[in-house]
């Protein structure tokens, strides 16, 4: 058994682009050239499998029917029907003339892909279609991504004249196939889908705009309001026989429809007392009567309750800020992401959950999701969450509320001082803690409740030791991590999210250290950039997966470590949380399942299915298989740091350097120095007019493999913008970039000025040893470390910031495949033939022009306008 990961070119099953029930597979898009919504053709199926669940027999449907033919001038027109349905299958059609064919229809429909398409498809299309039918019990149907509506014929008199009148109603008075329409009140078992939930309550808004409603915090207040008294009014239909819904338009003048909405408006303020900000201090519905019944009517015939998880994120995210008046971007966590951490954690049928920090408890409503799709209907109790901040805490209600219930067990408390609050009481702990310098915790009372809270110290061995006296200040991530420990029955998992340098940098060393001590790890997930906005700080963050162990201290026996990096999360990073779909590789058509469900692109489907593999292969971690490639707990304790970077141990970082190990190789601190020190530091203070070339990181050219000083420059200037203390750089030298070693930031110095200088901070300067420089120079050296094996060292090694940054001293402990006396020899004749060419090629290049030229133009408007630089003032 191996633990290598799947690529993200697995070859999974390839999803049919768009699935017709009545076509079988098309190949056309599911999504229009904007890329974000359906085509006309994704509405149409959507509609079609609707039919067909309310037994309209598929034989009996006609997809894209012409109606009628020769209209218009010149009879080149004709009206087409999206969806048309027959009394009879249509192979006994066969043989008819059009106008028998016209007698057979029982259904016609408009489809439509937006809204906006809605008044032109019904007059236009539709009702002109309606017309020419002869039947009389003929239906139409208009769908679109909010609109779901029914429409049916009638007789009247009017000025001593029949006419025939088009009437509308809710699509969920469609009869059954062979039945005759007839109006009656909705009940539950007639319900249509919500195939757009956040456009539908935005029409909502939309209708108390058009009503004289202009603030946007009361439009979004009532809405949400009518969703939640929608969800107690489809409770409370479940228990009533035959189901019928209070909260509809009934026909004629329903006189008892204030009274009727207003009572469920108060079960629904009574349910969900803990929602102030929405039903105090008014109970009911703020809406006077016209627009309420407006309202009503646009979502009576939807079902609310069938809405996913990830939709009621979304309605979530896009009504209730406009409630409370700030944005919620800070708490947006991708779906995909909760969603893997929840199956991870592998909740049960009897588990108890709980969030320490639980903000607007995305990670509690994800987990009841996953236990009710698997009939759990018991999980809405089993959910248990804390916020001292009281508007996260209220949307964190709401949220729940939204996602069927479910805020029975949720508190407005300091859970870092309640320490004790449900201790050793929960089997599954989920956590997104805040992180971060600023966010500390300064109160001794609460810190010398925790571990972590104490001054640690590295005794003899490297091992650290707690000592007595409580630290002035703590982050508050890191009291977290022992909070979530606390809140842990034996066994327990935790799925907890931590910014990397909590993982890798030295100063962290003694939290990794308990960590180990306390917790069995069973995966590490690295994470991309940015994917938090919560955080101010742009950090690089992981997952951590972990069980908590019956003995505390160093594991007696090695166990498996499930580890994988995560770049796709489905959804684009920033100030935006839109999705992201998987596209078809070779047309750039989004991907779409078997009930035609956008596909996310994302790297969490594979960190799931790899970490169910690592499951069942080491018996839920406690055994390491035999040809076991994956990391495991040795490889921790093997670093002094005790580094939990996912990157580092990650399947191929560990078959490079394992690979390197088992054949000629050499530490580069054995064959090259590392600079770092007095004797190769120039104080550029001690002479500040003088001219320097400056090199930094930026002026190492990763695909070129060169690096190229700067222009000169004044010593104070340099001293000013970088430090007083730089390199004395000479022609030969190797430079790397300390910040994205992923990149290959290695490159060569072969320019020969006298006045070179490197800034400390940002780059690491090599030089081989001089009594070894003829058996491994530095162009060797140069190739060596330009290798892809050294590559994913320097890259695997770095962490503790965004981008990932490396130490010196990680660069001295790299690795080199050393080969032969003659390989070495061949390449150093290689690289200085190659060296010497692009010295001769940048002789020409400075031949061109002058000087001025070559400068790197600042972001400045003001360069090229003044005489010097001392003209520009400051504003």
């Amino acid at each position: 058994m191996t633990n290598l990961p799947a690529s993200d070119e697995a070859a999974a099953p390839r999803p049919v682009l768009l699935t017709c029930p009545i076509r079988g597979a098309l190949n056309a898009s599911a999504l229009a050239k904007d890329g974000l919504t359906p085509t006309e053709e994704s509405r149409r199926i959507e509609f079609l499998k609707y039919l067909l669940k309310r037994g309209y027999p598929a034989a009996n449907i006609a997809v894209e029917t012409v109606i009628l033919r020769k209209l218009g001038e010149g009879g080149r027109n004709s009206l087409r029907a999206d969806v048309t349905v027959y009394s009879k299958a249509l192979d006994k059609l066969s043989g008819a003339s059009p106008a028998e064919r016209l007698d057979e229809v029982v259904l016609v429909a408009e489809i439509k892909r937006q809204a906006s398409k809605k008044t032109s498809g019904v007059d236009n299309q539709l009702i002109p279609a309606m017309r020419v039918l002869p039947s009389m019990t003929v239906l139409g149907v208009y769908w679109d991504d909010v609109n779901q509506l029914l429409f049916h014929k009638s007789v009247i008199r009017e000025n001593g004249a029949e006419h025939v009148r088009i009437g509308q109603d809710s699509l969920a008075n469609l009869p059954q196939f062979g039945q005759r329409y007839k109006s009656k009140p909705i009940t539950l078992s007639t319900l249509v889908p919500a195939e757009n939930l956040v456009s539908i309550l935005q029409s909502i808004a939309n209708v108390m705009r058009s009503h004289g409603v202009n603030d946007e915090p009361t439009r979004y207040r009532e809405t949400v309001k009518l969703l939640l008294a929608r969800y107690i009014d489809e409770k409370e239909a479940r228990d009533k026989a035959p189901q019928i819904l209070d909260l509809q338009v009934f026909d004629g003048t329903d006189p008892d429809f204030r009274s009727r909405i207003d009572k469920v408006y108060g079960k629904a303020a009574s349910r969900y007392s803990r929602a102030k900000s929405l039903f105090a201090p008014v109970k009911i519905s703020s809406l006077k009567d016209d627009a309420l019944r407006e309202c009503v009517r646009t979502v009576q015939g939807i079902d609310l309750s069938s809405a996913p998880n990830d939709v009621l994120q979304q309605v979530f995210m896009s009504f209730v800020p406009a409630v409370f008046k700030r944005s919620l971007d800070q708490y947006f966590t991708p779906i995909t992401l909760i969603d893997a951490m929840v199956e991870m954690t592998q909740i049960g049928p009897t588990d108890k959950v709980a969030d320490p920090a639980m903000g607007t408890a995305d990670f509690l409503s994800a987990a009841m999701a996953y236990r009710v799709a698997k009939g759990d209907d018991d999980a809405y109790q089993r959910v248990y969450g804390i916020d001292m901040d009281s508007q996260a805490y209220e949307l964190a209600v709401i949220n729940m509320i939204l996602n069927r219930d479910g805020q029975a067990n949720l508190l407005n408390e300091d859970s870092i001082e309640k320490h004790a609050q449900w201790a050793e009481s929960m089997n599954v702990v989920l956590c997104n803690p805040p992180f971060g310098s600023r966010t500390v915790e300064k109160r001794s009372a609460t810190l010398k409740n925790y571990e972590l809270g104490f001054q640690w110290t590295q005794g003899e061995g490297g091992r650290w030791v707690r000592g007595d006296d409580v630290v002035p200040q703590q982050q508050l991530g890191l009291l977290f991590i022992e909070r979530c420990y606390k809140l842990l029955d034996e066994d327990g998992r935790v799925a907890i999210i931590l910014p990397e340098g909590y993982l890798c940098t030295p100063s962290y060393g003694y939290v990794r250290q308990w960590i180990m001590d306390h917790f069995q790890v069973l995966s590490l997930v690295e994470l991309p950039r940015r994917i938090f906005l919560k955080s101010e700080a742009d950090l690089r963050s992981n997952i951590l997966i972990a069980r908590k162990k019956t003995a505390v201290g160093p594991p007696q026996v090695p166990y498996a470590i499930h580890t994988e990096l995560v770049r796709k999360v489905g959804y684009k990073l920033g100030k935006s949380f839109s999705s992201i779909p998987l596209r078809d590789p070779s047309t750039g058509l989004a991907r779409r399942d078997a009930e035609n469900n956008e596909i996310l692109d994302t790297d969490f489907t594979r960190v799931r299915e790899s970490y169910a593999a690592f499951l069942e292969s080491t018996g839920d971690g406690r055994f390491i298989p035999e040809g076991w490639l994956g990391a495991t707990s040795d490889d921790v304790y093997a670093t002094a740091l005790l580094d939990l970077k996912p990157r580092r141990l990650s399947v191929k970082a560990l078959a490079n350097v394992r690979g390197l190990l088992a054949g000629d190789h050499v530490r580069l601190r054995d064959v090259a120095d590392v600079l770092e020190g007095d004797a190769h530091l120039l104080n550029l203070p001690d002479d500040p007019g003088a001219l320097h070339r400056l090199i930094e990181g930026e002026d190492i050219r990763a695909v070129e493999g060169t690096a190229w000083p700067k222009e000169p420059q004044r010593a104070w200037a340099i001293a000013d913008r970088k430090a007083a203390k730089v390199y004395k750089l000479q022609q030969g030298d190797i430079i790397v970039g300390l910040v994205r070693p992923e990149r290959r930031n290695v490159g060569l110095l072969f320019a020969d000025y006298d006045n070179m200088v490197g800034a400390p901070d940002g780059i690491a300067v090599i030089r081989p040893h001089s009594e070894l420089s003829n058996d491994y120079g530095s162009g060797w050296l140069f190739a060596a470390l330009r290798s892809e094996a050294a590559r994913l060292q320097l890259w695997t090694e770095s962490g503790g910031t965004s981008y990932g940054k490396l130490t010196r001293e990680q660069i001295r402990e790299t690795i080199l495949p050393s080969g032969s006396p003659e390989s070495r020899a061949q390449t150093e004749a290689s690289v200085q033939a190659w060296q010497e060419s692009m010295k001769a090629s940048l002789s020409v290049w400075e031949s061109i022009g002058a000087p001025d030229d070559r400068v790197p133009i600042r972001n400045s408007p003001l360069i090229g306008l003044a005489e010097d630089e001392s003209d520009i003032e400051d504003d």
